[in-house]
């Protein structure tokens, strides 16, 4: 299916409102129609031209097709007893009646028609961004490890308003101006048929260059939201690192990155606008053009071959100067829609990126762990070709603590990440209880699991609420016992407004000891069966690590724990300790069995307590 046709069915939903806009527009359009046809008799009133000038009505009623003929004899015959012949001013009175209430209905229902339009195109981008929102949590990890967060924000944002836009174009000027220009042409080749089709010589020539147009517009829009998408990247990650963007006097050298991207989205969008502004200016000159030539030949069957009445030539040129308005924004929806169109692709081709990592058909909930998580000759590669983990196999018991040491890059984290199915195997199996992981619910696996990251993430919110992330329905007493657990009670009650008290983006306006201890505080507030440590400790002082790791050592007990630690003397008691080098696990043993062996594990050891 189409962009536009999927953009389409997301209006589906909100049918019966947008069919009360379109009636609303069919009134508008009516109305106006009608009140341009009002010229006529008005100034046949006016100016007491009387009947015998001619029943211009009449005439157009012979050459109209047959339901329309009938329709306009029946309107003539209902002005001729209505108003001519009635005494003028009484005359002049009910047609100023009539023209208050066409105008009176005409504007109540293009309010009506706004309104509902609005309505129904906000509700269908809400329902987007929502699909939008939460296709993004189905994606895997490695979605995100080759994306930019700035271009997805600007996906759900800027995009999705150029959808908007498309939307709102597509409804209401298609719509409600194709319906009024359809009814003033109407009028035109009613009131002089020849001079219409003399009018009509220039607009196919018009409405071709004007779809040239849209094209290339389609194209430049598509090139100026790629530019806007790579400028808030730039400038989301700059502020994100504005610490070490100072740190190392880079500020040059990120404004001169910006510098580029920020140039890249003017020259794009300048391109794009050269292109969309010479559709306003040429639809319009091509009606004036028309215009002069009518009024040249319209002289002319009024003067010299005296065809024309009137007052009907100024029905002709009013219902031909009334077309210019839905003319002209009809030339601009071409670009609208473009531009929409553009932005479609890009926002439909993230809905349409599948879900890799998702619940297999007749998936089983995951029971609690009775006997052992098993990682069987398990391979890993983010990409083809470049193998991150080779021939991983181990086995953690249920209550057992399995640490995992070594070099940076060594495979340590994603091993931990391949139990929590951010990833999945590319060769072998991780199993719970030999059930393959890719065999049991997402949910039912990652509710019995707590992460606790050496990048600590928490939100800007209140304290409260960060701990509670991982509980929302906790009580307040359950999270001051979490708090305390993890030894961060009494710098949270130190805080102004204690538990209520936000602490800023990404928890900023804490020390990196006590962001990791309220995300540990998260973690033990789960009362999880199985713990994932990837480094927790790891940015806490002496003292803080010493009560926190007395705090995770009360909650491993009974509980399955894997731990990634550089600080060796954190996993000196571990059940198992494995050691990984280039992705594979080169020894496994308790501490004491490594350090007798005198092989990877040892000369580690050696090296931190060297002094």
């Amino acid at each position: 299916m189409s962009a536009f046709g999927r953009l389409l069915r997301t209006l589906r939903p909100y049918r019966l409102t947008l069919a009360g806009a379109i009636g609303c527009m069919v009134v508008y359009s009516i109305a106006s129609t009608l009140s341009i046809a009002l010229v006529q008799p008005f100034l046949r009133v006016m100016f007491a031209t009387g009947v015998a000038t001619g029943t211009s009505a009449g005439d157009a009623a012979v050459s109209a097709p047959g339901a329309i003929g009938s329709a306009i004899s029946w309107a003539q015959a209902l002005l001729q007893r209505w108003v001519f012949d009635a005494p003028p001013l009484v005359a002049f009175e009910r047609l100023g009646g009539v023209i208050l209430v066409l105008f009176l209905i005409k504007n109540l229902a293009d309010y009506a028609a706004s309104y509902l339009s609005v309505a129904v195109e906000q509700s269908a981008m809400r329902d987007l961004r929502r699909a939008l929102f939460a296709h993004l949590q189905r994606l895997p990890m490695a979605f995100f490890h080759n994306q930019r967060t700035g271009s997805l924000i600007a996906q759900l944002t800027s995009d999705v308003d150029a959808l908007r836009g498309s939307l709102a174009a597509g409804i209401s000027n298609l719509l409600k101006d194709g319906l009024t220009l359809a009814g003033c042409l109407t009028l035109v080749f009613l009131a002089s048929w020849k001079l219409a089709l003399f009018s009509m010589l220039i607009l196919p020539p018009a409405a071709l260059a004007l779809v040239t147009i849209g094209r290339s517009m389609r194209r430049r829009s598509g090139r100026a939201q790629e530019q806007m998408a790579d400028l808030t990247g730039r400038l989301q990650e700059t502020i994100a690192g504005a610490r070490v963007v100072k740190a190392f006097r880079a500020e040059s050298f990120e404004e001169s990155r910006f510098e580029v991207s920020n140039t890249g989205y003017r020259n794009a969008f300048v391109r794009l606008r050269r292109v969309s502004a010479a559709a306003r200016p040429f639809s319009e000159y091509a009606v004036i053009v028309v215009a002069v030539a009518i009024a040249w030949l319209g002289a002319r069957e009024i003067f010299e071959n005296r065809s024309l009445p009137p007052e009907r030539f100024f029905l002709f040129v009013t219902a031909l100067l009334a077309t210019i308005s839905p003319i002209k924004s009809l030339s601009e929806v071409g670009g609208t829609l473009a531009t929409g169109l553009g932005a479609a692709d890009r926002v439909f081709g993230l809905l349409d990126t599948p879900a890799a990592i998702r619940d297999a058909d007749g998936a089983v909930e995951a029971p609690p762990l009775r006997e052992a998580i098993r990682f069987e000759r398990v391979d890993f590669a983010y990409n083809p070709g470049e193998t991150v983990l080779t021939g991983i196999d181990f086995e953690v018991p249920r209550g057992q603590v399995v640490a995992l040491v070594g070099a940076s890059g060594a495979g340590k984290s994603t091993t931990l990440d391949l139990l929590a199915r951010f990833h999945d195997p590319s060769e072998g199996r991780v199993t719970w209880d030999g059930v393959d992981l890719r065999q049991v619910t997402l949910d039912s696996l990652r509710s019995q699991l707590a992460v606790v990251t050496q990048e600590t993430l928490l939100f800007h919110d209140t304290v409260r609420a960060n701990i509670a992330y991982a509980l929302p329905q906790a009580t307040q007493t359950q999270v001051e016992a979490a708090a305390r657990a993890a030894h961060a009670h009494d710098f949270i009650e130190r805080m102004p407004n204690g538990y209520d008290t936000v602490i800023g983006e990404r928890g900023l306006r804490l020390s990196g000891g006590e962001r990791q201890r309220l995300a540990i505080a998260r973690a033990l507030l789960r009362d999880p069966r199985v713990l994932l440590l990837d480094e927790a400790t790891s940015s806490l002082d002496s003292e803080s690590e010493r009560l926190v790791q007395s705090a995770l050592e009360t909650l491993m007990r009974d509980r399955t724990t894997l731990v990634i630690a550089h600080r060796l003397s954190t996993v000196q008691h571990a059940d198992r300790i494995l050691v990984f080098e280039h992705g594979r696990i080169i020894e496994q043993g308790t501490h004491r069995e490594l350090l007798e062996r005198e092989g990877a594990y040892h000369r580690l050891h050696a090296l931190q307590f060297r002094s």
